[in-house]
């Protein structure tokens, strides 16, 4: 009976140990599925974004070198104006919900790390979590300067907005042609830093896979 408890203890304290060592490291790929899903919709934004102002600088050009009855392409003007600041509110939302998600999973991951015993493990899961929020700081810095981006623009389109809409003709158009310009280029470097956001979003989800 002695020998049957010993045993007993043996295989408790054998299995204790085992248990001890198999503790779980951090899984990228399911404990960071929420970040993901917020980086898709992050990139869905972005792009969405891109798109309108894209059609922003086309409408402009056009009104720009227009002739003749000045309404109809100032109404495409006024559209697509709207069309970006709805899209623009949703990449701001994307990336304040991403950002949000990512602390707190992060958060969490940390004070996981603090309870592990084994030092190998923790060691990993230490080098995992480094890697990671490098990679996710990167993302979230090219997030944010290209949405600080976003406001000063979209001030400039409004502002051609109501310009034209208090007069439209050849002479105001061309009167204001400095401002279009202005706007045009500072649309464009916002297109660049946008493209550069997406293409960081997709590396972060590739890395990610």
């Amino acid at each position: 009976m002695r020998r049957i408890l010993c045993l007993g203890c043996f295989v408790f304290l054998a299995c204790c140990q085992a248990v001890s060592h198999a503790a779980p490291q951090w899984d990228n790929t399911s404990k960071l599925a929420p970040l993901v899903a917020r980086v898709e919709v992050s990139l869905d934004a972005h792009r969405a974004l891109i798109t309108k102002l894209q059609s922003d600088r086309k409408t402009l050009a056009e009104l720009v070198g227009a002739t003749g009855d000045l309404e109809p392409i100032y109404m495409t003007v006024v559209n697509d104006y709207r069309g970006s600041i709805e899209s623009a509110v949703a990449v701001s939302s994307a990336v304040a919900a991403l950002d949000q998600v990512a602390i707190a999973l992060f958060e969490e991951w940390r004070s996981e790390i603090r309870y592990l015993t084994d030092d190998r493990i923790k060691t990993s899961n230490e080098a995992q979590f480094a890697a990671q929020w490098q990679r996710y700081e990167g993302l979230i810095r090219a997030l944010q300067q290209s949405e600080a981006m976003i406001d000063p623009v979209l001030a400039q389109l409004k502002s051609n907005v109501v310009y034209f809409k208090q007069t439209l003709d050849e002479a105001s158009v061309a009167a204001r042609k400095t401002e279009l310009v202005a706007t045009d280029s500072d649309i464009e470097a916002l297109i660049g830093a946008l493209t550069n956001a997406v293409t960081q979003s997709d590396e972060f989800l590739k890395a990610m896979q």
